[in-house]
């Protein structure tokens, strides 16, 4: 049972004081006290339950269709008991509501507990939609457990919707009543309630994949061009057109072509190297009950092109020993042809980009690819020399040695007086007729900003420039890069990504790029007992960003500006509104309504 008086009582002593005494402590369960420091923390606005309708309510047609009649059939059982039952999506948005008793109906529409509202923890504080979200199990949140004051009339218990194929969090059901009818059954009830809803789903979409893989036979059999059936969970093709797409991600595919049949004459950025690569002759939608489902796709095979001249070379160039940056975007087969092309002039090279995507790595390549051997060059990590040991030391005693190739790492870290000691040192060296040839590598902030003190040097080293772009801006390379470090970390063991995982790291952010990507997928090595990587054993910052909802391209790019300004200046929410010409209270309502914490994201 809950001991009201404590629960208030320690409830007072967070909001007032920031924290909750010891003795206090001891009467709340943990989970609840870690759902009001979440929601505190993330900014949850407590007088208003909600304060904006949510238009992806209208978007979810599945979810619907397989949880109404359950969830009908459970509110006839619950008349006259002052009830009311919700189903909301895996964002927190109301899908559906039905109120037995309709003597408790303006309680709920005081609170906005009604089809279209979002009640995510972030927005409203602990509750049986938001906290059940958080947590991913069945909650029950009883009267003053509830950090907003105005809903603490009732209680509410929730329970998960997972679909039973990925294994994704698809929603979520809640019983509100009266903060006095609490009953411990009413757990176990909505939990059983979910599962049914979950085995309705599968019945549906048992009966998706076999009106998708009727279309695809009907269409195999009366085409001449190759065909592919693609929904969001499912592909089917023959052998060429399976070849031609081994190496494309699911996910990417499906956005691409459920884009083209949209009728899309452009697509982002991140789907360009599929659009290169593919001549879609036609797309047919395929739709149950009024929903497109996936999307018969006919392939013109005939007008399809070589690799680039470039790309084959900088592949080519890249790959002898193994040491190219995986993926296949356009970008980033532009970059490494670029460097390719500057390694087979004998320049100079400069080589920028931002923390972790793979600078060190192409540069490594680039001197491979010319057939330099260990002894013909020299490494200096600017950022490893000691505080007795100056780069402009350093650097005359390598030159001395007259190496073919100076590799120089961090140019960032230098100093300005030091950056300057060492152009001059170049410059001299090209006067004498013998100078080296330097690749070096430079960190630069997300704005693509040089730092201060570095023009002269990034000048004299820079005759050729080379620019790795980050990984949030060729999302087609996420799941390769990470099939990669996957093999590389996985010691022998037989251990793969499932297309859900691939999913959710294809919609994170990666402000540390490769390096980062590498990191988790070490991590996800070292915890995971299965044969497969599924969603849940991501970290939960990653799964977070997977429950943000597609952004339009003006979307993308606000949401770009934002993140920008806050990495500018170090997380400070106040200083970045002010950057982008919006006030502090705007910000905080763009990113709940972007379902993003900056404060997760690495600064």
């Amino acid at each position: 049972m809950v001991d009201v008086r404590s629960v208030f009582a320690a409830r007072d002593a967070l909001l007032t004081a920031g924290a909750v005494p010891r003795q206090l402590r001891q009467r709340v369960r943990p989970m609840i006290l870690q759902s009001w420091q979440r929601s505190i923390a993330s900014g949850a606005y407590l007088p208003i339950p909600v304060k904006e309708l949510d238009e992806r309510w209208l978007t979810r047609a599945s979810l619907r269709r397989a949880a109404d009649p359950v969830l009908a059939g459970l509110a006839e059982r619950l008349v006259d008991l002052e009830t009311g039952l919700l189903l909301a999506d895996q964002n927190a948005v109301i899908l559906r509501r039905w109120i037995p008793d309709h003597s408790i109906e303006a309680l709920l529409d005081s609170v906005n507990s009604d089809v279209g509202y979002n009640v995510a923890e972030d927005l409203v504080g602990t509750n049986g939609v938001g906290t059940v979200i958080e947590t991913g199990q069945a909650t029950q949140i009883t009267g003053p457990e509830h950090l907003s004051t105005v809903l603490q009339t009732f209680t509410c218990v929730g329970a998960p919707i997972h679909n039973p194929l990925t294994r994704r969090l698809e929603g979520v059901i809640t019983l509100s009543c009266l903060s006095d009818a609490s009953n411990v059954l009413l757990t176990p009830l909505l939990t059983s309630t979910a599962r049914e809803i979950e085995h309705r789903m599968l019945e549906l979409a048992s009966t998706r994949e076999r009106l998708l893989l009727d279309a695809f036979m009907r269409a195999s059999k009366s085409r001449r061009a190759p065909v592919a059936a693609v929904g969001s969970d499912l592909f089917l093709a023959g052998p060429q057109v399976t070849e031609l797409l081994r190496d494309i991600d699911h996910a990417m595919l499906w956005e691409y072509v459920r884009s083209v049949a949209a009728g899309a004459r452009t697509v982002s950025g991140n789907l360009e190297s599929i659009a290169e690569r593919l001549h879609v002759a036609h797309c047919e939608t395929i739709e149950s009950d009024g929903a497109v489902i996936g999307t018969i796709v006919e392939f013109d095979l005939g007008r399809r092109e070589g690799t680039p001249p470039a790309r084959a070379a900088a592949r080519a160039a890249t790959t002898r020993r193994g040491a190219a940056l995986p993926g296949k975007s356009a970008s980033l087969a532009d970059a490494m042809a670029h460097g390719a092309h500057l390694a087979s002039l004998g320049t100079s090279i400069l080589i920028e980009g931002e923390p972790g995507v793979g600078k060190l790595t192409l540069a490594e390549a680039i001197i491979d690819s010319v057939g330099a051997t260990a002894d013909d060059v020299a490494k200096i990590d600017v950022a490893a020399l000691s505080t007795d040991t100056t780069f402009a030391d350093e650097l005359p005693r390598v030159l001395e040695r007259r190496p073919s190739v100076v590799l120089v790492t961090h140019l960032e870290s230098l100093p300005a007086s030091a950056a300057a000691a060492a152009a001059s040192l170049l410059e001299e060296a090209a006067l004498d007729g013998t100078p080296p040839r330097v690749i070096g590598t430079l960190t630069c902030a997300r704005d693509g900003e040089c730092p201060a003190g570095l023009q002269r040097l990034v000048d004299v080293i820079g005759v050729g420039r080379v620019v790795i772009p980050p990984l949030r801006d060729r999302r087609e390379d996420i799941s390769e890069a990470a099939t990669s470090f996957l093999r590389t970390h996985n010691g022998g063991r037989s251990l793969t990504l499932s297309s859900a995982a691939l999913r959710v790291l294809i919609c994170a952010p990666w402000p540390g790029n490769l390096r980062q990507l590498d990191t988790t997928i070490r991590g996800l090595v070292s915890t995971t007992t299965r044969f497969e990587i599924l969603p849940e054993d991501l970290p939960a910052d990653l799964r977070a960003h997977a429950r943000r909802r597609q952004l339009s391209t003006m979307e993308e790019l606000e949401l770009s500006a934002i993140l920008d300004a806050l990495q500018r200046h170090h997380g400070n929410k106040f200083a970045a509104a002010n950057a982008i010409g919006i006030s502090r209270s705007t910000l905080y309502r763009k990113l709940r309504s972007y379902h993003v914490d900056p404060d997760r994201m690495y600064f």
